[in-house]
C-alpha cells in the first residue's frame, strides 16, 4: 500500500513539475516572441537544405520507383540509373519552362512599362469626356488625375530605389544556388538509401517508445505518406493536364503569351479550389496590357476550364483522396496560406486531411465504447436498442 502511494506521489509530482515548466516556457516564449521567432528562423535556415531535400525526394520518389519497376527491373544498378534518369528529365523540364517563360516575363514587364503612360492618357481622356459631356465636378477629376500622376512618380521612385538592392539579390541567388546543390545531393542520398533510413527511424522508435506507441507512430506515418502521395501526385498530374489545355486555348486567344500564361495557370492550379482564380488574376492583367477584349475572352475560358477541372478532370484523377468536405478544404487552405503562403495552400489540404482522419478514427472508437452508432449517410446518432437521434449538423 505504501509503495503504491509512493509511486503515485512520484508520478503525480513529476507530472505537476512538467506542467509547471511547460507553462513557464510557454509564457516566456510568448513574452519574447520576437527573439523566439528569430531563433526559430535561424534554426530553419540551417536545416532548410535538408527540408528541401526531403521534399525533392518525396516528389521524385514515385517516378524513381516507376523507372525501377518498368525499365530497369533486371539491371544490377537499377536504383542509381532510375535516380539519374529522373533527375535528368526533371532538370530538362524545369530548364525548358524557364527558357520558354523568361523571355515572355521580360516582354510582359517591358509592355507594362511602355503602356502605362498610354493607359494614364486614355483614362485622362475618359475623365475629361465625363467632365464635358456629363458635367462631372472638374475639381474631382483634377484630383483623380493628380493622384494617378503621383502614383506613377512613386512607382518610378520605388523602382530606382531598388537598384542598390541588386547586389544583395545577387548574393542571395548565390546562396540559393549553394543550398539547392546541397539539397539535390542530400535528396539523391535519401532516394538511394531510403530503406536504410526507414529502418533507422523504426530502430529509434522501438528503442525509445513502447511497442504499441511505436506501432501507432509508424501507422500514422503510413497514413500521412499515403494521403500526401495521392494528393500531391494527383494534383501534379491534374495541373499538368490543365496547363496543356490552357496552352492550347491560349494559342487561339493570344499566342505570344501562351507559354507564360499556361505555366502560371498550371502552377497555381496546384492550390485546391482557389488555384484557377489566383492564376487568372496576373494572366488577365498581362492580357489587359495588350487587348481588353482578349482579356475578357481569357476570363471566360478560365471559368470554363475551372468547371471542367472541378467537375470532370479533378474527380477522375484525385477521386476522394482526402475525404474532406468543401468547408474543411476552405479552412485548410486559409490556415495553410496564412502560415506558409503558397506552399501552405498546397500542403494545407492533405495535412488537415491527416488530422481529420485521425480525429474521426478516435471519435469512432469513443462512440463504439459508448455503444453509439454513427450513420454518416443519414447523419444520425443511434444508441444500440434505441430509436435514431435527430440529424446533426
Amino acid at each position: 500500500m505504501q509503495n503504491n502511494v509512493k509511486n503515485y506521489f512520484t508520478k503525480s509530482t513529476i507530472s505537476n513539475i512538467i506542467t509547471v515548466c511547460t507553462a513557464v516556457l510557454l509564457y516566456l516564449a510568448i513574452s519574447n516572441f520576437t527573439v523566439v521567432r528569430a531563433v526559430l528562423s535561424k534554426g530553419y535556415n540551417i536545416i532548410s537544405p535538408f527540408v528541401v531535400a526531403f521534399v525533392l525526394a518525396f516528389l521524385l520518389h514515385t517516378p524513381v520507383d516507376w523507372f525501377e519497376r518498368t525499365f530497369f527491373s533486371k539491371l544490377k544498378g537499377k536504383r542509381a540509373v532510375s535516380i539519374l534518369c529522373t533527375y535528368i528529365i526533371a532538370t530538362l523540364l524545369i530548364t525548358a519552362l524557364v527558357v520558354a517563360a523568361a523571355p515572355q516575363v521580360g516582354e510582359s514587364i517591358k509592355s507594362v512599362g511602355n503602356n502605362i503612360p498610354k493607359y494614364i492618357q486614355g483614362i485622362t481622356d475618359i475623365l475629361n469626356k465625363l467632365t464635358t459631356e456629363y458635367n462631372w465636378d472638374p475639381v474631382f477629376i483634377a484630383s483623380v488625375t493628380e493622384t494617378m500622376n503621383n502614383a506613377l512618380k512613386n512607382l518610378s521612385t520605388f523602382l530606382l530605389s531598388q537598384v542598390p538592392q541588386l547586389f544583395n539579390f545577387s548574393v542571395s541567388i548565390g546562396n540559393f544556388a549553394i543550398d539547392l546543390f546541397m539539397s539535390v545531393i542530400a535528396s539523391i542520398y535519401m532516394l538511394a538509401s531510403k530503406e536504410r533510413l526507414i529502418f533507422q527511424i523504426k530502430k529509434i522508435l522501438y528503442s525509445f517508445l513502447k511497442e504499441k506507441k511505436a506501432d501507432r507512430v509508424i501507422e500514422i506515418g503510413q497514413i500521412t505518406n499515403e494521403m500526401f502521395s495521392k494528393f500531391i501526385n494527383g494534383k501534379m498530374l491534374d495541373s499538368l493536364i490543365i496547363g496543356i489545355i490552357c496552352f492550347v486555348g491560349m494559342i487561339f486567344i493570344y499566342s505570344p503569351y501562351a507559354i507564360l500564361i499556361a505555366i502560371i495557370v498550371g502552377v497555381t492550379n496546384m492550390i485546391p479550389f482557389f488555384g484557377p482564380f489566383i492564376g487568372a488574376i496576373p494572366s488577365t492583367l498581362i492580357l489587359l496590357m495588350v487587348s481588353p477584349f482578349d482579356a475578357l475572352i481569357f476570363v471566360i475560358f478560365v471559368l470554363a476550364l475551372q468547371q471542367f477541372d472541378g467537375n470532370i478532370l479533378g474527380p477522375k484523377i484525385l477521386g476522394d483522396s482526402t475525404g474532406l468536405a468543401p468547408i474543411w478544404v476552405l479552412v485548410s487552405i486559409t490556415i495553410g496560406g496564412g502560415m506558409l503562403g503558397f506552399v501552405g495552400m498546397i500542403i494545407g489540404v492533405p495535412t488537415f486531411a491527416v488530422f481529420y482522419s485521425l480525429l474521426s478514427e478516435n471519435m469512432d472508437k469513443r462512440l463504439a465504447a459508448k455503444k453509439i452508432i454513427a450513420d454518416r449517410d443519414k447523419m444520425t446518432l443511434t444508441t444500440e436498442g434505441e430509436a435514431a437521434d435527430e440529424p446533426n449538423a
